[in-house]
């Protein structure tokens, strides 16, 4: 029994916003010109791939983008026809989907309801917070957030930390509490510009591990807090002895595989590159693609630095993400980009967040 978590882009990188800080546009190399959208043949051996291989264990299918609601609701209802048809009776499978909420209508409303689809909903904090790289969409996502309240659809909300809105933790948490939100997840944003340094747009690791630090202060309350952040659960299972959610800060990177819209496959949404493509699914199993990611991409996870292997914090962070030590280093055995935000945070957290564990374990 095995399980099996695919990050499937139905609509390659195409979107219907122009998000500033956008990293899939450099997607257009490999699949340039017009719409991609997957046809019903690769759609079905995906499917059939995933459930070869998980052999009884969960099939997880991560519907991304772009924005996968481009796809359409037809789309969606082919999937979730293939998975009945080519599951069969007593299949554990696994849907989610992340979207910018725009193009939620009833069709997909009433899909994601049906089939208990876990949704994410792009939000990067308040109206100004949001519309500053988000396409002016607040008004979009937050009718989207009301839609899936109303259906009683569970959902977490997704918030790029960048140079805007890390110096308003306060605001950020504020919007949060205000709008009843349940789970949060932050993912810090960098990306080199075209000289080869930090875009603008980019989050400095002194911001994000102030930034950290703040919105925890609020977010703690005495070891009770009122919603979840993932960032934070992670820590807490790491520092617990449990394998953290984050992929990285996993002892290597084989968690998932990314299908793009035409059937190719890679090991990373971080790293849909020429150099790093595994194969396609409509002419390799999915043992053979897991195979090639762990002989090759899995292997740069142990690539850690002397500083990093002797850091007090390595045993929570296991040296960062490949794609933060390369950008930061050139070097894939380069210490992670956010190396002083996370050390400044384990320093600052760690002993409020052990007693969070014991609070729990009711020590």
């Amino acid at each position: 029994m095995k399980n099996t978590e695919l990050l499937i882009k139905p609509v390659s990188y195409d979107c219907n916003l122009e998000c500033g800080y956008c990293f899939y546009k450099g997607t257009e190399k490999l699949y340039p010109g017009g719409s991609h959208r997957m046809d019903e043949a690769v759609l079905e051996r995906v499917i059939s791939r995933a459930f070869d291989y998980s052999d009884g264990g969960v099939a997880a299918f991560s519907w991304q983008g772009g924005e996968p609601l481009l796809a359409g609701a037809d789309f969606y209802g082919k999937v979730f026809a293939l998975q009945k048809k080519l599951g069969g009776a007593g299949r554990r499978v696994a849907n989610s989907i992340q979207t910018n909420g725009a193009l939620l209508d009833e069709g997909i409303l009433g899909l994601i309801k049906e089939y208990n689809v876990f949704a994410g909903l792009s939000i990067d904090g308040n109206e100004a917070m949001h519309n500053r790289y988000r396409n002016r969409s607040f008004g979009a996502a937050m009718e989207a957030a009301g839609k899936l309240k109303a259906r009683g659809i569970d959902f977490n909300v997704l918030t790029v930390i960048n140079d805007f809105n890390a110096g308003r933790a306060e605001a950020l948490y504020n919007f949060y509490r205000e709008k009843g939100f349940e789970y949060v997840q932050f993912i810090p944003c960098f990306e080199l510009g075209p000289a080869g340094r930090p875009a603008l747009f980019s989050v400095k690791p002194s911001e994000y591990g102030k930034f950290l630090c703040s919105f925890f202060d609020l977010w703690h309350n005495g070891g009770n807090p009122e919603f979840g952040v993932r960032f934070f659960d992670n820590v807490l299972e790491a520092l617990f002895g449990a394998e953290p959610g984050y992929c990285g800060f996993k002892d290597s990177c084989r968690d998932y595989l990314v299908v793009e819209y035409n059937g190719d496959v890679y090991p990373c949404d971080f790293f849909v590159r020429k150099e790093w493509k595994l194969g396609n699914i409509m002419e390799n199993t999915l043992s053979e693609l897991y195979e090639r990611q762990l002989a090759g991409f899995s292997r740069l996870k142990s690539l850690v630095s002397p500083a990093c292997a002797s850091c007090e914090w390595f045993s929570i962070c296991k040296g960062g993400c490949p794609k933060y030590r390369e950008t930061a280093g050139g070097r894939y055995d380069a210490p992670d980009y956010f190396c002083e935000a996370y050390k400044k945070f384990f320093g600052y957290a760690a002993k409020r967040l052990k007693g969070m564990i014991r609070l729990r374990s009711g020590q």
